[in-house]
């Protein structure tokens, strides 16, 4: 959770440097023509016809289909000039006869629904924002703030044909590398939690560096890592660059937040055994004391949980909760340390320890039981054998989440499924593959799911 909440942070700086390419709504409002006896009625009023209240991935399929981007207008309740946008510029006909044409329109409320879910995606903080994205959800560039028609319709064009500053910028880059233009356009890319296009220029600019000592590197690397983990993701090389310099920085407390990255990759790789090196490694540089030292044990106990070695995975979440504590750690993360260590109690068989474990996280929880913690609790009921109990903290989860959480809707599909309802775990399973199309787990499961739930249903 400490490491969590670091993330967080990467993220909401990155959000607040994103307002800086607001900009400014030159749009006001237009008193309505008045009405006179004998004067032909205005022609039918025209609009973009943006798709909304449809899944996202729907409005993805239709895209790939047609073979048009997507434009996707994020808009919030409270928004004045989408409001004034919505009257004007997207009523203007010769946008509305061009969106027809170039582009796949839908909008969503970053507030509402699916909206929280992508607005958070691709760190939209400023409204309005219109996002173009491609068929397969990757954004291609974005228009921030207010317009009139005219500079709508040129704004949009050049991100369609490529003539904005960033992607002009990034074709350079790819074409002629610039170090100091590379490092410009990744930062901008880090902004939007970009991964894709943001990883192999901030991994180019790390190797070539060839250390982490300027501070704009290493917050970029920072913000890569950050990225990758808030969308588990991690690659590879990234571990390795991490690998490579995590010795070099010391005793430096952001040492631990690299490290529990490290070991969580390796981790899903199978390397144990250089988990457990970088986890004493880095407790002997940064201390027991560290905010980050539970997370890397809690990584390492992970590491050692799938690697199916029960009782070394036990020690590790064991001292990983003891340290949340004696460091005062938020609510939120000794909850979390206590959830994984009930879960390895329950996987050893000791289940009146897992069962103190999980009320005394219930307890420490209260108020800080967010999405996550809510699913993980109804992970650790079923490792329990408890169904009833577990489903009543996966319903949560989704309730928390509005539907709109992978993590949790896999966690219903579970506690559904061990309450003998096949057809309820089928549908969850479904809904958590859409919101996570990438997660191999949801996908591979689905179908089957989908087959069980058709069997029944003849």
């Amino acid at each position: 959770m400490q490491l969590r909440n670091f993330i967080l942070a990467v993220a909401l700086a990155a959000s607040q440097a994103a307002r800086a390419d607001a900009q400014p709504s030159s749009l006001s409002k237009q008193p309505p023509a008045p009405a006179h006896a004998g004067v032909p009625p205005a022609p039918a009023a025209v609009h973009i016809p943006f798709i909304e209240g449809k899944p996202f991935a729907e409005v993805l399929r239709r895209a790939k289909a047609e073979g048009k981007p997507v434009m996707l207008d994020v808009v919030a309740s409270w928004c004045g000039p989408c409001k004034v946008m919505d009257k004007t510029t997207f009523s203007d006909r010769a946008v509305v006869e061009w969106s027809k044409k170039a582009v796949i329109p839908a909008r969503i409320d970053a507030e509402k629904g699916e909206g929280r879910r992508i607005s958070a995606r691709y760190l939209v903080s400023s409204f309005p924002t219109v996002l173009f994205v491609d068929a397969n959800g990757n954004e291609i560039d974005r228009l921030v703030g207010g317009y009139p028609a005219d500079g709508f319709r040129r704004g949009a064009d050049a991100v369609l044909s490529g003539r904005t500053p960033l992607l002009e910028s990034l074709a350079r880059v790819k074409s002629s590398w610039n170090a100091d233009e590379a490092l410009a356009v990744a930062n901008a890319l880090a902004v939007r939690r970009d991964l894709s296009r943001v990883r192999p220029i901030a991994l180019r600019i790390v190797g070539e560096e060839g250390d982490l000592g300027r501070p704009e590197i290493f917050q970029l690397f920072v913000q890569l890592v950050a990225i990758e983990t808030l969308d588990n993701d991690e690659s590879a090389e990234t571990g390795d660059l991490i690998a490579t310099f995590i010795p070099r920085l010391g005793n430096d407390p952001r040492r631990g937040f690299l490290a529990a990255a490290l070991v969580t990759g390796l981790g899903k790789r199978g390397d144990v055994a250089t988990a457990r090196a970088v986890t004493a490694e880095t407790l002997a540089a940064v201390g027991e004391a560290s905010p980050y030292s539970a997370d890397v044990l809690a990584a390492l106990g992970a590491a050692e949980r799938q690697a199916g070695n029960g009782p070394e995975a036990l020690a590790a979440f064991q001292r990983a909760a003891a340290l949340a504590e004696k460091n005062g750690a938020a609510p939120g993360a000794r909850v979390e340390r206590q959830f994984d260590l009930a879960e390895a109690f329950a996987a050893a068989g000791r289940s009146a320890e897992a069962k103190k474990a999980l009320m005394a996280a219930l307890e420490t929880g209260g108020g800080a039981m967010d999405v996550d913690l809510s699913a993980h609790a109804s992970r650790v009921a079923l490792a329990l054998n408890e169904p009833a109990e577990a489903l009543k903290h996966a319903r949560r989860a989704v309730e928390l989440s509005q539907g709109e959480d992978a993590a949790a809707q896999a966690a219903l599909a579970a506690a559904l499924r061990a309450a003998g309802d096949r057809v309820g775990a089928a549908a969850a399973l479904k809904r958590a593959a859409e919101i996570d199309p990438r997660n191999a787990e949801y996908r591979s499961s689905a179908p089957e799911a989908a087959k069980r739930k058709a069997a029944k249903a003849s």
